[in-house]
Formats: structure tokens, C-alpha cells, sequence
């Protein structure tokens, strides 16, 4: 029999035990392909005014997924091999020579990688359609997506993982060779035992953490990129000692007090976790650093559309917004809206006061509420509820596009009169179509301001398709003078906004990917020890130990294995969010608990899947 043929049958034989790795890399190559066909789709480069992004996205997304991808690949690979050096063993005590036997685990592998590609590019193709819509979709594209298989995107995807691949496996190929016999046979006889406990380490990691934390938050002081990369080094560095160290000592406590280990099916969970963290420590910490770099990508796109999102309201409130009290230039301007494609949706007009030393301008009490509830602001109960103003005291509304101010603004000059300012507050009003702060005060004050200062009506148009208001704009400009303030949703340069959406989108599939590719890794390190314990679990039962403590105790085991780097990561990236937090000058609490809870979820499913497979597994007899 030649090698190629010893390698079929070993990858049939073991084909359900890479049925997650292939799983994951089909998946990985789907998105690739589509990644990477978005930018060659004809449809999208007729679209001018998003194309620019669209390569852009599609650029940076792929990098970002090769890098991955290399790190991904070569992981599993060396694991496989690690899980596999009994078995080579075998060959070699029965004579077969290194080569050979590294030929075989050699096509085996190209064998999978091959799978992959050829699975991953007709999942890729089969779904670019439902792909490319949802991405039309959050860039606001209005056109239909025609079904579209890009050649050049196929070739790309070829010759990516067959240089990835060939270099993994030719690494894979010297290393078997490179291996002696004597080497295998120990492997064959290495015994488990507890790790040796090193406090220093155990101590330093924790120090080391909190020194990562605080250059972080105080990346203004060390500036931003020499606290992103000290810190970054800090992070992976400490979180190797953490698990190497820091959770040896905890799990040495426990297991040296007898009360604890005796309980339950303790003893059975906390000794095998205690004999398991010498040889695991490593893949603890990179799935930590894997989960923190999961949620902080996931978080740091969910918050920048959320920013965005939350900023869109306050710019453009309205579709179309202009500035005339000259009921023949409205009555024009709702003839034009008439004869478009849209419909009316909500329409409203306010007078306000431009104060032009102050650069401000002036409402009075009703108008603001009214304005608010019309606008069907969130929250804005309690929004009005703050604005119970006394004689010289005054709202302040923050001008469109400030996201943040660092100045604090007690008190204001309108005219000869000053105004302690009550509340500082941004909510949606004008719109940039009035870019002024904006001051309330009450409604009688204002009817005295009134003599002092022009008063001017503001139009509030909102439309039922704002994304298509290009041409309206147009014919708008036609019939308003230019003191009218034209202002709609198509010059507020609602691309930016596409950009952003595309930026969630691609962010959200690269999420997906990391999210498959760290629950394989756990669960592959996981599953090759089920087979160790199997023996351990046989013996127990003829001990009288029943199913259901059995299950109890992988749970445990499972779950602490899970667990540990879960919380290890949901913290590290709780910091990183709240530093783009400060950056961002914006509340990000909201889009962080979004995303740690969605990996959570994905990463429960994985939990649930590796335990019913390490029971079943354990349980055959």
C-alpha cells in the first residue's frame, strides 16, 4: 500500500474528528472568497460614490483574515501532529521510514486543505448573492443584486491557502522527518503530573496586568502608540504567566483542601484539571487573547456604528430642512416635494432667534417640547423634565457634529441679558441645517428677546425614502434662495455613513470567523484528552460511580477550561472598550454588553457541543 493510500484511509478514518477544523476553515474560505469578490462585483463599481469603500473595506477585511488565518492554520496543524506522535510512533517502531510517513501525514493534510477550499469556494459562491444583498443592504444601495461568480476572486482564494497550506504542511513534512524514534517512544510513555508552582510568576502576572491596564487608560500621558503596542506585549505576556502560574496556585489550594476535593464530584474535576494545566496553559491563554481580540474587534465596530447612529439622529434629523418664513417660497418648496417620488412623513416649522455675536440661536420653552415630541425623541420625557427653568436660566443645546465638549459652559450672554445655564444636554432639533448651539429659555423671555433680535422660521421636512433624495435636492436648490439654509439628507453626505455600515458589516463576518476558529481550538484540545480519560472514567464507574456524577464532573471540568480564559478575555476587553470610550468622548456600555454577550452566547453553543461529544466519548465502552 503507498502512502497516498494510507493517507485516504487515515483521513476517512479521522474524518469526524476534523469535521469542526473543516468546519471552520469552509467557513473561512466562504468569507475570503466573498471578501474578496465584493470588490470585482460589477454592481457595486458602477456604484462610484461607495466603491471607493467598498475596495477599501474589502482591502483591510481580507488582511486582517489572512493574518488570522496563518495563525489559525499553523495552530491546528501543529496540533494535529502534536495528537498524532503516538500514532507515527507506531509506524516507526514497525520500520516504516520518516519520510514516508511524513508523505502520509503530509497528503493528509493537503488532502483536508484541498476539502476546504473546494467546500469553502461553492459555500462561497452558493451564498455571494444573500451576501452581496446584505451588503447593499447597510450601505443604503438601491439596486438589485444580480448573481455573480468572480473568476479573479476564485484565483485569489486558490493561491492564498495553497501557498498557506503548502507552507504549513511542508513545515509539518520536516518536522516528521526531523523526529527520532527514541523521541516517539517517550512520548508514548509521558505521564501527567502536577505542575511545579511558581509564586513569583504567579504573583508578577497579576502585577504585570495591572501595569498593562494602567498604561492603557493612561495612553494620553505615554501616547497612543507606544501605549497600544507596551500594552498589547504587557496583555499576552502576563496572561501566559496568569494561566502558566497564577491558576496552578489556585487549583494546588484547592486540591489541598481536603474538604473542598472530597465534596462531590470534586476530586474527579479539580485533580484532572490540576494534572491538565501543565500541558494546557499555553492554549488557555491563546484562546483569552483570542477572545479579547474577538470582543474588542466585535465591540469597537458595534460602538462605531452606534456612535454613528446615535450622531445621525442629532445631524439630520429631518430629510429637508430650510430657512423662510415666505409663504410663496413654502408653498414652492411643497410643490416640488409633491411632484417627487416621495411622501410626506412629518412636516414642522419653528421660529428661533439668531443671536450673531454669540453665534447662537434662541428658542422658547413650547417650541423645544413641542419639537422633541414631535421628533419622538427617546427619553425625551425625561429630557423635559430637566428643563424647569427659573427666571434667567437657560438650556444649552450642544451645535450638530460636537460629539463632546471639554468646556463647561455655566452662564451666556444673550444681548445686555445673562443666562446661568441650567442644562447642557444634545438632543436632535434643527439639525446641521441650523449649525448654532441652541438656547432655551422661557417663553416670556423670549418674547422679550424678540425685540431685540430677527426672528426666523425653520422647515422641517421628513420624508418617507431619505437615502434617494439626490435629485430632490437639485430641484430644491432651484426654487430657495441661498439665505434659506438648504440643508437634506443627501448633502449631510450620507456615504459616510455607508462607509460605516459596511465597516459593521464586514466586521460582524470576521467576528463570526474568529468566534468559529477559537471555539475550535478549545474544543479540539479538549476532545484529544477525552480519549485519555476514557480508561479513568471506566474505572470509576466499576467503582459504583453513577452517570449522572460522571456528567457532573465533565461538566465541571469542561466548564472551568471554558470559563477561565471566557473571563479572562470579557476582562481585558472591557478595558481596551473603555479606552476607545475615552477617545470617542461617547458612552459605549450599551455596544460592549451587546458584544460580550453575543460571544458568550456563540461561545455557550460551543461549550454545549464539546461536553456532549466528551460524554459520549468517555461513556462508549
Amino acid at each position: 500500500m503507498n502512502s497516498f493510500k494510507i493517507a485516504i484511509i487515515n483521513f476517512k478514518r479521522n474524518i469526524r474528528t476534523y469535521s469542526l477544523y473543516l468546519m471552520a476553515m469552509v467557513f473561512s474560505v466562504a468569507t475570503y472568497y466573498n471578501f474578496v469578490s465584493m470588490r470585482y462585483n460589477p454592481q457595486f463599481l458602477e456604484a462610484k460614490e461607495i466603491s471607493a469603500y467598498i475596495e477599501g473595506s474589502s482591502m483591510t477585511a481580507s488582511m486582517l483574515m489572512i493574518m488570522f488565518l496563518i495563525f489559525f492554520i499553523a495552530y491546528s496543524s501543529s496540533f494535529f501532529l502534536n495528537q498524532r506522535k503516538r500514532e507515527i510512533g507506531v509506524y516507526a517502531f514497525m520500520g516504516i521510514d520518516n519520510y514516508k510517513i511524513a508523505l502520509i501525514f503530509a497528503s493528509e493534510g493537503l488532502l483536508l486543505g484541498i476539502m476546504s477550499v473546494i467546500f469553502g469556494l461553492g459555500t462561497g459562491i452558493l451564498f455571494s448573492k444573500l451576501f452581496m444583498m446584505m451588503l447593499a443592504k447597510v450601505a443604503l444601495l438601491n439596486i438589485r443584486i444580480n448573481f455573480f461568480i468572480s473568476k479573479k476572486a476564485i484565483i485569489e482564494t486558490i493561491i492564498l491557502y495553497s501557498i498557506i497550506l503548502g507552507i504549513t504542511f511542508l513545515k509539518g513534512y520536516l518536522e516528521i522527518i526531523k523526529t527520532n524514534l527514541i523521541d516517539l517512544m517517550n512520548s508514548l510513555k509521558k505521564e501527567e503530573e502536577l505542575p511545579k508552582i511558581n509564586y513569583f510568576k504567579g504573583i508578577v502576572s497579576i502585577v504585570i496586568i495591572g501595569v498593562a491596564y494602567y498604561i492603557a487608560i493612561n495612553y494620553e500621558k505615554f501616547g497612543f502608540g507606544t501605549a497600544l503596542m507596551v500594552t498589547v506585549i504587557l496583555i499576552i505576556w502576563g496572561t501566559y504567566w496568569l494561566f502558566g502560574s497564577f491558576f496552578s496556585m489556585i487549583i494546588r489550594y484547592y486540591i489541598n483542601k481536603k474538604g473542598f476535593l472530597y465534596k462531590g464530584t470534586n476530586i474527579i474535576s479539580i485533580s484532572n484539571m490540576g494534572f491538565r494545566i501543565k500541558n494546557n496553559y499555553r492554549t488557555l491563554a491563546a484562546v483569552a487573547v483570542l477572545i479579547t481580540t474577538c470582543i474588542t474587534s466585535f465591540g469597537t465596530v458595534s460602538s462605531l456604528k452606534y456612535y454613528v447612529d446615535e450622531n445621525h439622529k442629532i445631524e439630520v434629523p429631518y430629510t429637508v430642512t430650510y430657512i423662510s418664513s415666505n409663504e410663496e417660497e413654502i408653498k414652492k418648496v411643497d410643490k416640488v416635494i409633491e411632484n417627487s417620488s416621495h411622501n410626506v412623513e412629518l412636516k414642522n416649522n419653528a421660529n428661533f432667534l439668531y443671536v450673531p455675536d454669540s453665534e447662537v440661536v434662541v428658542v422658547n420653552l413650547s417650541t423645544f417640547k413641542d419639537i422633541l415630541i414631535d421628533l419622538k425623541v427617546e427619553n425625551r420625557e425625561k429630557i423635559i423634565s430637566k428643563f424647569k427653568l427659573l427666571r434667567n436660566e437657560a438650556g444649552y443645546i450642544e451645535r450638530p457634529g460636537v460629539m463632546m465638549s471639554i468646556l463647561e459652559k455655566n452662564d451666556i450672554h444673550i444681548g445686555n441679558q445673562k443666562y446661568n445655564i441650567k442644562v447642557n444636554t444634545k438632543v436632535p432639533l434643527f439639525g446641521k441645517g441650523v449649525p448654532f448651539p441652541c438656547i432655551v429659555v422661557k417663553d416670556d423671555e423670549y418674547e422679550i428677546l424678540k425685540s431685540k433680535f430677527i426672528e426666523k422660521q425653520f422647515n422641517g421636512i421628513i420624508l418617507d425614502n431619505p437615502e434617494d433624495t439626490k435629485d430632490l435636492t437639485f430641484e430644491l436648490v432651484k426654487v430657495l434662495t441661498e439665505e434659506s439654509w438648504l440643508y437634506t439628507y443627501f448633502v449631510a453626505g450620507a456615504t459616510f455613513y455607508d462607509f460605516t455600515g459596511i465597516v459593521y458589516f464586514l466586521g460582524a463576518f470576521l467576528f463570526l470567523v474568529f468566534v468559529f476558529a477559537t471555539g475550535s481550538i478549545i474544543y479540539f484540545k479538549i476532545l484529544s484528552e477525552s480519549f485519555g480519560d476514557k480508561n479513568k472514567y471506566e474505572i470509576l464507574k466499576k467503582l459504583g460511580t453513577t452517570d449522572l456524577e460522571i456528567h457532573e464532573s465533565v461538566s465541571k471540568q469542561i466548564g472551568m477550561f471554558f470559563i477561565l480564559p471566557l473571563v479572562v478575555g470579557i476582562i481585558h476587553s472591557m478595558v481596551a472598550i473603555s479606552v476607545l470610550s475615552d477617545i470617542m468622548k461617547c458612552n459605549l456600555i450599551k455596544p460592549t454588553i451587546v458584544s460580550i454577550g453575543v460571544f458568550a452566547l456563540m461561545y455557550g453553543i460551543f461549550y454545549v457541543f464539546t461536553r456532549r461529544k466528551y460524554i459520549d466519548i468517555v461513556s462508549t465502552t
